[in-house]
């Protein structure tokens, strides 16, 4: 604890300062941070189909340099596991989900898809429309379905735009779940977010309503792919703010609001806060990563131990992710900082 309080008061940002006070450091954890490696953990939550996972790392670079790199999105929404990513334009339309594609296997367990049994994550309307509409053996099968997901991704997304939480998805693949349900109980369980950046949290949970002054909105559709896992189809909102009340820090805030496989719920903060960067006394920032998922019904023992592959995979996409970051921003700044001298 004593070690805990040492790097906290050493920091600034009420963000970062919050966070450190959340995970309880080691020692050698100190050391690491100090040394500019990246430490991550996996948290505690308050309900057992809930993971959250912690991270951090300084970065000898500026906060307004950071989040100027943060903002150019066709570069920043690039990830290594991100084999396919497209912003949305505003309104939505069927250009930004033309390269969404529908495999074989994709096909071969829509055919099979139904209330309560389906490995899609799908409402129950959609599920019968696929059935009545689509002749789902006949030799356009693939692009037909492929068609009927686009125009119903680019209907959800401008319905959420409109509408908010009230647009999200219900998922009725194993039971019924109203993804906003999902996504409210699991921040309310994190209060990581309420006691970091209040009007944030507010405006994830009253969007588009509670914008918070200079909020900067994007959409996009991703596909995920992890070792061990299933590739993943997801739409997030990201919202990246600079909160009145998380003073010295920038927020990327990035909600799930549809993922077609495991996770019910998603949402992933990266705060980067100001400090000296250690032994310098240059500018630099503190930047941490909190991501909290909420699984459906996943096997957790035996053979079929499919919750630890993902906790797992998530855990090292973490520290990947911070570790990338760190050495782009920082070659970045370098050469940055050269060409200016």
């Amino acid at each position: 604890m004593a070690t805990t309080q040492a790097w906290a008061q050493e920091s600034r940002g009420s963000a970062n300062d919050l966070i450190i006070r959340t995970v309880a450091l080691t020692a050698a954890d100190s050391a690491r941070l100090t040394r500019g490696e990246t430490v991550v953990r996996v948290l505690r939550t308050g309900y057992d189909r809930d993971v959250a996972i912690v991270g951090a790392v300084q970065v000898a670079a500026p906060r307004s340099f950071f989040m100027d790199r943060q903002r150019d999105f066709a570069r920043a929404l690039r990830t290594p596991t991100r084999t396919q990513v497209q912003r949305f334009s505003d309104p939505a339309v069927i250009g930004d989900v033309q390269a969404l594609a529908v495999s074989a296997d994709d096909l071969k367990e829509l055919r099979a898809c139904r209330p309560n049994d389906c490995n899609f994550k799908l409402p129950a309307a959609d599920m019968a429309q696929f059935g009545a509409t689509i002749d789902m053996a006949g030799p356009d099968a693939r692009e037909r379905v492929a068609a009927a997901a686009r125009q119903r991704i680019v209907e959800y997304v401008n319905d959420y735009r409109e509408r908010g939480n009230a647009a999200m998805i219900v998922y009725d693949d194993r039971g019924t779940v109203h993804s906003s349900d999902a996504f409210v109980a699991m921040l309310r369980d994190s209060s990581l977010v309420f006691s970091a950046a209040p009007s944030l949290a507010e405006y994830l949970l009253g969007y588009p309503e509670k914008a918070p002054p200079g909020v900067t909105d994007v959409i996009f559709w991703s596909r995920d792919e992890m070792p061990h896992l299933r590739p993943v189809l997801r739409i997030t909102h990201e919202s990246i703010v600079s909160p009145s009340d998380a003073a010295g820090s920038t927020i990327i805030a990035a909600k799930q609001i549809y993922a077609d496989h495991y996770f019910e719920a998603g949402l992933e903060v990266l705060a980067a806060s100001d400090r000296a960067v250690s032994g310098s006394g240059s500018p630099g920032i503190f930047l941490t990563a909190v991501r909290r998922y909420r699984f459906d019904h996943l096997p957790s023992g035996g053979l079929l131990n499919v919750r630890s592959r993902v906790i797992n995979a998530l855990r090292d996409n973490v520290a990947a992710d911070l570790t990338r970051l760190k050495r782009e921003s920082e070659a970045a700044w370098a050469s940055a900082s050269a060409e200016r001298r």
